[in-house]
């Protein structure tokens, strides 16, 4: 058990038995409240009966204090017993560490149209399916990641006659040619769905050979950002395999009819699964994947714009009735510019790769402000490091339901909510680290700025368990700046390389701290440095 719930227990346990043994009814919640009200309150306010506050304070022991506020009961850690626990964890790296979960999570995200280079308005899609997948697997579970690629479709066929017509080299002016003038090409872009959607082999192994070339394109954009697939699947495979087939006979004794179109009847309105030729829709190969998804994985959660947010209700509603209910979706809201929201078919888009070499060159500028000692090579790694961290992680530290509009300046702000302040934290711990010679015993007293920063590092584990059960990331991004502002106090605080007896605990401390940094560094995609 780890400190923060090794201690909540206690006082639980205590709380508990004070109530049995006055027959009070155990009606309470627990959370965490803000720091100036201690580390853990009960709150009564649903409770008929609020427990006698000095009987409460009477259950105080060298490990917890409790302190008595109406309806609620603050309760404080002790300084001394906690900050030992937490030392001890941190250094053996228990701390660290959650136990193995047997389910298997598929996380898809990103899946876009390999119409162009990803633009800066759907890379919070990729950001977030990353980073909650990173987080997942640290709290333990086996996660695997899809890129679902549309291989058909109104925008894919747009896109495949347009590079027949205007040329493959600048496969987005030639995709956009088409769509400017899409009455002109309409009649031959149906053409290319109709082969497509009723599964011309060949049609379809040529398509998917040019799609490969473009989507390339997408992931090695993303692989600046260090975003990776497990695995990519491709629209058409369903169609090809038999599952779109498959589908419609499970549907069928509930398909109306629409002069030879088919579908579903809901409270979302109709929900049309093939068309009057007999092929089917996108929305019936959707189906068929998250089938797919629901036989392999214990859970399926897909990352969508919140503009699917009806679209995936559609989802649900046809999923409950094939009784499949382990598919989920994470929704979140749109990047957007001074000008507005961006697409890639009006052209009004800011691409990642430029905004990533944007971000990069601010860092550059930044460092040289800062540092005139560094080699050239070395000023590049930094600004490598420090742009691609500080877009990734200015996108996430927002709840996915917020809009957010990305500020280069704040993400590269080496003062305050953003990459390179905890960056730059971490450099400076790993500059006292390098500076140790050999170790000695530890003193297991504390004064207050040492517990300050034990009792943050403490949360790591309670963080971690808070976004996964939330589907919040963002929270690790909130954590990872607090625990680095901690940090910041304590070196004001607390000389480490000249504190004599206090020399090898605060040594641990900044190790403690080192390392947790690193594990939130992990899951973020934040690349440490040791020297910024």
């Amino acid at each position: 058990m780890k400190p923060y719930q090794k201690f909540e227990a206690m006082a639980k346990e205590k709380m508990d038995s004070h109530l049995a043994g006055r027959s009070i009814e155990k009606n309470y919640r627990t959370y965490r409240p803000q720091k100036n009200f201690g580390d853990l309150s009960f709150d009564f306010q649903k409770s008929k009966v609020i427990p006698v506050a000095s009987e409460i304070s009477a259950l105080s022991d060298q490990y917890v204090r409790f302190v008595p506020t109406g309806k609620f009961i603050n309760v404080k850690f002790s300084d001394q017993e906690f900050s030992k626990s937490v030392l001890e964890d941190g250094m053996s790296g228990e701390l660290f560490q959650f136990e193995k979960r047997r389910d298997k999570i598929l996380i898809e995200h990103t899946s876009a149209n390999p119409t162009g280079p990803l633009h800066i308005g759907r890379v919070r899609n990729s950001i977030i399916g990353d980073i909650f997948s990173r987080i997942l697997r640290k709290y333990g579970y086996d996660v695997t990641t899809e890129y679902y690629v549309n291989d058909i479709g109104t925008q894919v066929e747009a896109l495949l006659l347009g590079t027949e017509l205007f040329g493959s080299e600048n496969y987005t002016e030639s995709y956009r040619k088409v769509y400017e003038s899409f009455d002109s090409y309409k009649d031959k872009v149906e053409e290319y769905m109709v082969r497509a959607e009723s599964g011309n082999p060949q049609f379809l192994k040529e398509s998917k050979e040019r799609l490969e070339v473009f989507l390339r394109d997408v992931l090695t954009d993303l692989e600046k950002l260090s975003i990776r697939f497990d695995f990519f699947i491709w629209e058409s495979e369903f169609i090809l395999d038999g599952s779109v087939r498959e589908l419609i006979l499970k549907l069928t004794p509930l398909l109306k009819d629409d002069n030879g179109a088919k579908y579903l009847e809901s409270d979302q309105g109709k929900m049309y699964l093939l068309r009057s030729n007999g092929t089917s829709v996108y929305f019936t190969r959707d189906i068929s994947h998250h089938l797919m998804k629901s036989s392999k994985y214990d859970k399926a959660i897909v990352v969508l714009g919140e503009d699917h947010k009806s679209y995936f209700k559609k989802i649900e509603f046809a999923m409950d009735i094939l009784g499949v209910h382990n598919v989920d979706a994470l929704f979140y809201s749109y990047i957007s510019t001074k000008e507005g929201k961006m697409s890639t078919r009006r052209g009004n888009v800011v691409y990642v790769r430029d905004f990533i070499e944007e971000a990069i060159e601010g860092a550059k500028e930044e460092i040289l402000k800062r540092r005139t000692d560094l080699s050239e090579e070395e000023v590049r790694d930094i600004s490598n490091k420090i742009g691609t961290s500080a877009v990734r992680y200015n996108i996430i530290k927002y709840a996915p339901d917020k809009p957010v509009t990305f500020d280069l300046a704040e993400a590269l702000n080496f003062e305050g909510d953003a990459a390179p302040f905890i960056m730059y934290s971490y450099a400076r711990a790993r500059s006292i680290l390098s500076k140790l010679g050999k170790d000695s015993e530890v003193s297991w007293k504390f004064i207050e700025p040492e517990s300050s920063l034990l009792k943050e590092i403490s949360l790591f584990p309670v963080v971690v368990e808070d976004a996964v059960k939330h589907s919040r990331p963002d929270k690790i991004a909130r954590y990872s700046y607090e625990l680095a502002g901690a940090f910041n106090q304590f070196y004001r605080d607390c000389p480490v390389l000249d504190s004599g007896e206090n020399l090898q605990k605060r040594v641990e401390i900044v190790r403690t701290f080192a390392k947790t940094m690193e594990e939130l560094f992990q899951m973020l995609g934040v690349q440490a440095s040791d020297t910024i």
